[in-house]
């Protein structure tokens, strides 16, 4: 396969290009809206499933999502963009399928919502989890009795603990 194959069969190269192309007529209005339509479609779909695993402690399952849901979002960014910067072109040439687009935005949004509030609570019970485990580690290394001359000892073997990124 040659590198312009694989390229025009990249979804995220062809939603780069239909979202640079120029906009003039109703016809590549409708183009525009029905392509993030089905992207939208799509990435609903796959946070859907990606909620309820979550919320099914079935977090491999929903790792597997991950990637599919990147390509979607970036191939939706690129055309939400592109709608955005050619808003009043939109209203102007398409004013039923720009509101019918806002519409399905709502939606879209609820679906997105749920979805991150179900990625946030696993976050946090995912960091509370290691924390806790880090903590019972770390008991362990601690003195727990007094030496023969009724003092703590003075060395005990620091065990390594579980560090976290929260930063994102």
């Amino acid at each position: 396969m040659t590198e312009n194959n694989n390229t025009a069969s990249n979804p995220v190269t062809q939603a780069a290009a239909l979202a640079k192309a120029p906009i003039g007529s109703v016809s590549d209005c409708q183009r525009l809206i029905g392509a993030i339509e089905q992207i939208m479609d799509a990435l609903d779909g796959v946070l859907i499933e990606e909620t309820d695993l979550l919320r099914n402690g079935k977090l491999n399952e929903a790792l597997d999502l991950v990637e599919a849901k990147n390509q979607l979002s970036i191939q939706y960014m690129l055309l939400q963009k592109a709608i955005a910067a050619n808003a009043s072109v939109f209203k102007q040439l398409a004013p039923q399928d720009s509101e019918q687009l806002a519409r399905r935005h709502q939606l879209f949004q609820n679906t997105l919502q749920a979805n991150l509030a179900v990625v946030a609570t696993a976050r946090e019970v995912s960091s509370e989890l290691v924390s806790g485990i880090n903590e019972q580690i770390q008991k362990g290394a601690k003195a727990q009795t007094y030496g023969s001359v009724g003092e703590a000892p003075e060395k005990v073997s620091q065990k390594q603990g579980i560090s976290i990124d929260t930063r994102s």
